[in-house]
């Protein structure tokens, strides 16, 4: 079981060096090799060591090429200085304490040049600005966020929308009924009541509205329902409807 215990050993390194390390824009091979140098020096209290490929290598599990493309990447931006050593003896490293030298911009900087550059240039440029040099170096989110997701995305909403269309104003169905069970649009009342007068099909509105609160049955479509309580008790279609001449009736 790990038990790492600070009499064991540490490395002792300014809080100021330390934050300007965690705003680097470098890749994870890059920071891990940045990290042993650190505990190479600064862990021994020295500020440069003699360190082998092979050693780098074997510390942060990186083959021998890739450490020395990391270093000679890391040299040119200015975070550490190599020094070739006469003979056969390795290169000595050291990290550039300086910060203000070192030829890297911070994740926040090249993240905010990036949105800049999308809002002076519009749309077109996100995939570029956007895409994989953010993810390799700052955070993946910022690829999956940026690129191709929005385009899914907005093709899904384009998808659900066709399968579940908004429905035309014709067709809201209303409540009828004291219980309110009876469902029927605008246009279906009108028909029925065109067909049959609107005090018969109150009175089935009304009859079929009791039914289904006290049988708990439902019906998919309550105008064929009250059209077929209708002709099964031989209501015609086109009775004397009260209704109609109530204004008349009253004023007589």
């Amino acid at each position: 079981m790990a038990d790492p215990q600070v009499r064991n050993g540490y490395t002792r390194i300014d809080n100021e060096l330390l934050e300007a390390i965690c705003r680097l824009n470098i890749s994870g091979n890059e920071m891990r090799i940045l990290l042993y140098i650190i505990r190479r020096t600064y862990g021994f209290n020295r500020t440069y060591a003699e360190m082998p490929l092979s050693e780098i290598s074997a510390a942060v599990g990186v083959r021998r090429e890739h450490i020395q493309k990391a270093l000679k990447r890391l040299s040119n931006q200015n975070i550490i200085e190599l020094r070739t050593n006469p003979g056969v003896k390795p290169q000595t490293i050291s990290v550039v304490k300086n910060y203000e030298k070192w030829a890297v911009e911070s994740c926040a900087s090249l993240l905010l040049q990036k949105i800049a550059t999308v809002a002076e240039n519009g749309n077109t440029t996100v995939a570029e600005n956007c895409n994989t040099t953010v993810a390799e170096n700052c955070n993946t989110t910022v690829a999956e966020n940026c690129n191709s997701t929005y385009k899914e995305n907005k093709e899904s909403i384009k998808e659900r929308g066709k399968k579940n269309p908004t429905p035309k104003k014709e067709n809201i169905k209303t409540k009828y009924g004291n219980y309110e069970n009876v469902l029927l649009s605008a246009d279906e009342y009108s028909q029925l009541v065109s067909d049959y007068g609107e005090s018969n099909i109150r009175e089935y509105i009304r009859r079929v509205d009791e039914y289904v609160q006290s049988s708990g049955k439902r019906y998919s479509d309550y105008a064929v329902t009250i059209r077929r309580w209708l002709e099964k008790d031989n209501v015609k279609k086109d009775d004397f409807d009260m209704e109609k001449y109530r204004f008349v009736i009253n004023n007589i």
